[in-house]
């Protein structure tokens, strides 16, 4: 396909890893160089003139957004595009704030999904290389209309913002920087139309950033514009009708190519949901905190106390009550020590690494007596996961289908179909139906001897990974399954 206008365009690509092929063909019009590695680009272009980059995000050794960020600091001008099948909303802001001249979603080849493993939803995906071939030649286009930059930059914002959450602004700098331009979604999160936030008619930072968190916002921006940094920060606004909610704001300063002067370009996105639950998550685990200290003291204190004094009596007298008692107490404790358990895991797990399902049981082995119980493992799975929480959880597992299976049970840890989960399964009595629901709950238990915290714990665990546990009808037993995402 020729160039519109006339002239050959010249783009230096760096493929996508398992791109399926898609960068390095069909780019008809084109004089395409390719190199596979951010490192390598940077080479070619100190050598090579070129019109455009067009790469995409996963790269290997470095990110296409490092790359941009390289290219940026060689050549502010450059037209680049990132063209991307495992982005998301955060890579596409982080895009925007690195100066990127387009970005385009495309299509995973075999799901079609995010590929980020970062739990943020992509924008829709294109699907049809002519499509970025346009989008790369009206990026070039752009960038060769030297005589109208300003309208170039207000295009590139208006794409941009189809595959974003929110919206963008500009800023100039004018007393209280004023914005000058805004596109997207601004009336969803703040009640104002575009061209309300775009015009005298309102003041962002006088009358929609909330009066308590102006001070802090401000002082953020004004040390990124004096040092040339992106920024970013989360504070609340008042909306039209007065209502609280809480934005999150990435900007960095940039030179305006119209006359030098300085502008501010950003994005704002709506975290209300996020910050209310981070709220109510700082809630729960400060009562969580209040619990465990009265479980730790005001009952293991006196606890100790008792026990001493039974044994003191059992020095001097030979009498089965305080044998009973010394039991009683013993239980007490081991209460107790399961009711730490069970709060300190319901805090939500944050720092997680990938777990292979079959070391994770091999661990539970050496800490359970299984007596005349068999466990048969047969997992090929890896979950991201605390593992030490999550050896604890298969332990709980087996220890409960041995306790409630008998002494000669069979035990089975196998994989969910399509790599979902995984489950637990005994060849026991099984659970009855009239009780499946209530297994979970604390405190609930069928054995005259249990305590009923060894499947409560079971779930708090699953709950603070996100997973979800569930007690199914097995063919001859119990089962138990966890759903959760494989790494691998």
């Amino acid at each position: 396909m020729p160039d519109p206008a006339g002239e050959a365009v010249t783009a230096l690509v760096v493929p996508e890893r398992g791109d399926g092929g898609r960068f390095g063909e069909d780019w008809d019009g084109f004089d395409v160089g390719i190199e596979l590695t951010a490192d390598r680009a940077i080479e070619r272009l100190r050598r090579d003139p070129v019109d455009c980059v067009v790469a995409g995000y996963d790269l290997p050794e470095r990110d296409g957004i490092e790359l941009l960020r390289d290219v940026r600091d060689r050549d502010p001008a450059m037209p680049f595009v990132l063209a991307t099948a495992s982005g998301s909303e955060r890579v596409a802001s982080e895009a925007v704030a690195a100066g990127v001249t387009d970005y385009v979603p495309l299509a995973t080849v075999e799901t079609g999904g995010d590929d980020t493993g970062d739990g943020e939803s992509e924008a829709e995906p294109i699907a049809d290389g002519e499509t970025l071939r346009d989008r790369v030649r009206a990026a070039v286009d752009r960038g060769r209309d030297r005589d109208d930059r300003e309208d170039r930059d207000r295009r590139r914002l208006e794409t941009l913002i189809g595959n974003l959450p929110g919206f963008v602004y500009r800023c100039r700098n004018a007393p209280e920087w004023p914005m000058e331009l805004v596109r997207g979604e601004s009336e969803s999160i703040t009640g104002y139309t575009t061209e309300e936030l775009a015009s005298d008619a309102v003041v962002w930072g006088e009358e929609v950033i909330h009066p308590d968190d102006k001070e802090r916002a401000w002082e953020i921006v004004q040390e990124a514009i004096d040092t040339g940094e992106e920024f970013e920060i989360t504070y609340r606004i008042r909306t039209r009708d007065g209502e609280i909610r809480w934005v999150w704001e990435r900007g960095c300063l940039v030179e305006s190519t119209v006359d030098g002067t300085a502008v501010l370009e950003g994005f704002i996105t709506d975290v209300t949901e996020r910050k209310e639950y981070e709220a109510e998550l700082e809630r729960r685990n400060e009562e969580l905190e209040a619990f465990t200290t009265v479980v730790s003291h005001d009952l293991r204190n006196p606890l100790s106390v008792a026990k001493g004094r039974v044994e003191l009596a059992r020095e001097r007298y030979d009498d089965d009550d305080l044998d009973h008692a010394a039991r009683a107490h013993d239980r007490m404790e081991a209460r107790i020590e399961q009711l730490l358990t069970l709060a300190r895991n319901g805090e939500r797990v944050t720092d997680t690494e990938p777990v292979d399902l079959a070391a994770a049981v091999d661990r539970c082995r050496s800490v359970i007596a299984t007596d005349g119980a068999t466990l048969d493992v047969d997992v090929d799975l890896t979950v991201e996961a605390d593992r030490d929480r999550l050896v604890q959880l298969l332990e709980n597992l087996i220890r409960n289908a041995i306790d409630h299976g008998g002494d000669s049970v069979s035990v089975r840890v196998g994989d969910l179909d399509g790599g979902a989960g995984f489950f637990v399964a005994d060849d026991g009595p099984g659970i009855p139906d009239d009780v499946r629901d209530q297994v979970f709950d604390a405190g609930f238990t069928t054995a005259a001897d249990g305590t009923g915290f060894g499947l409560g714990i079971v779930s708090r665990i699953a709950e603070a990974h996100g997973w979800a546990v569930d007690a199914v009808e097995g063919s001859d037993g119990a089962r138990i399954e966890v759903r959760t995402e494989p790494v691998a």
